[in-house]
């Protein structure tokens, strides 16, 4: 989790996330939409909420009257739960059954896709206790194989205490072999709800769609989805796939404050090192943006700029604490200007897979790169002033 700052400590180190709350619900409805009335959305937080805060997407979703979230993150669930929301939380695998105790605790629904997980909630609960079943019907990951699912959920159903609430798979995809297969799996997983029910097991909630299915139009019998990407405004699949409109970005800027302002001569001594090197004109911008804070160092050749008073500058070098940027023939600058990294500025703006191109990696990796090293602003359009938290504050 990122510590909490206060807006008076931006002073100390002026650098920020910004996070559209208002972006969110809107995602949210699109996808209730498109999936339909009857159909519920377990909506996936994994990884801290994909890097935009649990706590404060938690308390929109629980808003939302949605389902139920989930997450891999015994830490994340529990700060969810001293958050005060109640809602439903389903988690992924990620635990030991010696650990299944600490999540009834808290009120969290284990994922069984073994007999030892199994029988730790059985042995762990003397009244009714909810269990989802994850089938692996492709991916390689988490779960029972399909061939073997029927057999195994029957066997957990037999055991005291545990009412099996939920079968779900995961089949998520970037192109069209890749959603040649999904369509393949989800096969499999549909064949295997409908021998269930065939033969008397009717489970109450059932889903394997996902992101990149409802990007692609790719729906099923199921009664539940489990969006994540669409959820926070990303793309799950290639560009030429599917189009990522109507969904908003929920990360809406990541923008630092310039701390200093070099101003060098042209000496052919001093362009012999460092970022003297590269850059073309007499003064360069510092933020105090590193490493330390998420940003990566640009591969090579990669256009790596900044935003700053609506013109785009290129970047010099990243390090540890700090980024350099060019400040080319730009006047009118001064302490204290605010620079955006990614974001609008004017006409201009950086995309969060501008960045990732620069960087050299997915978004998801610049998202992890970020996730708990800047402060958090949550600006929902219908408030009229940000808030400064790590989390969500009312």
């Amino acid at each position: 989790m990122a510590p909490v700052f206060q807006d008076n400590e931006l002073s100390m180190h002026p650098a920020w996330m910004e996070f559209d709350l208002d972006a969110l619900a809107a995602n949210y409805a699109e996808l209730q939409q498109r999936a339909g009335p009857n159909v519920r959305i377990i909506a996936s937080l994994k990884a801290n909420a994909y890097g935009h805060g649990i706590v404060a997407v938690a308390k929109v979703l629980s808003d939302l009257d949605a389902f139920a979230i989930s997450t891999g993150s015994f830490r994340d669930a529990v700060a969810v739960r001293d958050a005060g929301i109640t809602m439903p939380i389903l988690m992924f695998g990620g635990n030991l059954p010696a650990g299944i105790a600490e999540y009834l605790r808290y009120d969290l629904i284990p994922t069984v896709y073994n007999m030892e997980t199994a029988r730790a909630v059985s042995e762990a609960t003397s009244g009714p206790t909810p269990v989802y079943i994850k089938v692996d019907a492709g991916m390689g990951r988490l779960g029972i194989a399909p061939q073997q699912a029927e057999a195994f959920i029957r066997a957990v159903v037999e055991l005291p205490h545990i009412i099996v609430e939920g079968v779900y798979t995961h089949l998520s995809f970037k192109d069209a072999a890749g959603q040649e297969w999904s369509r393949q799996g989800i096969g499999r997983f549909n064949a295997l709800i409908a021998s269930l029910r065939q033969n008397g097991l009717d489970i109450p909630v059932t889903q394997a769609v996902a992101s990149s299915n409802l990007m692609v139009g790719q729906m099923d019998d199921c009664n539940a989805i489990c969006p994540g990407h669409l959820l926070y405004g990303l793309a799950s699949v290639a560009p030429g796939l599917a189009d990522i409109a109507p969904f908003e970005p929920v990360l809406h800027a990541i923008k630092a404050r310039l701390i200093h302002i070099g101003t060098f001569p042209n000496d052919p001594a001093l362009k012999t090192g460092g970022y003297h090197v590269k850059r073309q004109g007499t003064r360069t911008g510092v933020v105090p943006l590193g490493l330390f804070d998420g940003y990566r160092k640009p591969r090579a050749g990669a256009p790596a700029a900044v935003l700053l008073k609506g013109r785009r500058l290129p970047v010099l070098g990243v390090s540890l604490e700090h980024l350099t940027f060019d400040l080319c023939d730009l006047e009118d600058v001064a302490i204290g200007d605010e620079v955006v990294i990614l974001g609008n500025d004017g006409d201009d703006r950086i995309t969060l897979a501008e960045l990732a191109d620069w960087q050299g990696c997915g978004v998801l990796d610049v998202l992890m790169n970020f996730d708990g090293r800047l402060p958090r602003r949550y600006t929902p359009r219908s408030r009229p002033q940000p808030y400064l938290s790590n989390e969500f504050s009312p």
